[in-house]
């Protein structure tokens, strides 16, 4: 019995090996570049919400400035810039927002200008209660133009009032500031 010689081993180039590594090099980009997108959509989310979170919190506060103004029989007395009631400046007809630090001399969701103590729960979810402040902008004088109402009956005026509001969201990096001008005939 005759035996054939064993065949001959081809040499190996070794050109599997390297497109395996180039796959897989590949593959691990592919992997870090979705792994990057996703947190950086995670934390737009996550900004999103605080942003929402803050915005609600100062609607919140300025609601409760509005629904303050509201159940006021008489025109309130706007001290010396005290408990959240500031005069405005009727030289500029605009506030002195420097002199507004946001710690002191707001009012404190839920509390109003004339309670500001022992006012209950505020909101949840946040870092720091909504805050607000109310600008007394003056009179507009009436026209006295009525042909329905006698002049003896009519107002002296509209009283221009407006609210500030400044809340924050899950962290103090998110601020939101909301504001409405409210007139009342005291």
């Amino acid at each position: 019995m005759i035996l054939a010689p064993p065949p001959q081993a081809r040499r190996q180039q070794g050109f599997v090996l390297v497109m395996a590594l180039v796959f897989l090099v590949l593959l691990t980009i592919l992997g870090v570049s979705a792994l990057n997108t996703t947190s950086l959509e995670e934390k737009m989310a996550g900004n999103t919400k605080d942003r929402n979170l803050a915005f609600q919190a100062a609607e919140t506060a300025l609601l409760a400035g509005e629904r303050w103004i509201e159940a006021q029989l008489q025109k309130p007395n706007f001290p010396d810039n005290v408990h959240g009631l500031y005069n405005v400046d009727t030289t500029s007809a605009v506030a002195n927002w420097d002199a507004i630090t946001w710690t002191s001399n707001v009012v404190s969701y839920p509390c109003s200008p004339s309670v500001t103590s022992s006012c209950g729960t505020g909101v949840g979810k946040i870092s720091t209660q909504p805050k607000y402040i109310i600008e007394d902008l003056g009179e507009v004088p009436d026209s006295k133009t009525s042909l329905v109402v006698n002049t003896d009956y009519q107002s002296k005026g509209i009283t221009m009032l407006r609210v500030t509001a400044r809340g924050t969201g899950g962290t103090d990096a998110a601020v939101a500031m909301v504001q409405s001008t409210y007139s009342r005939q005291y």
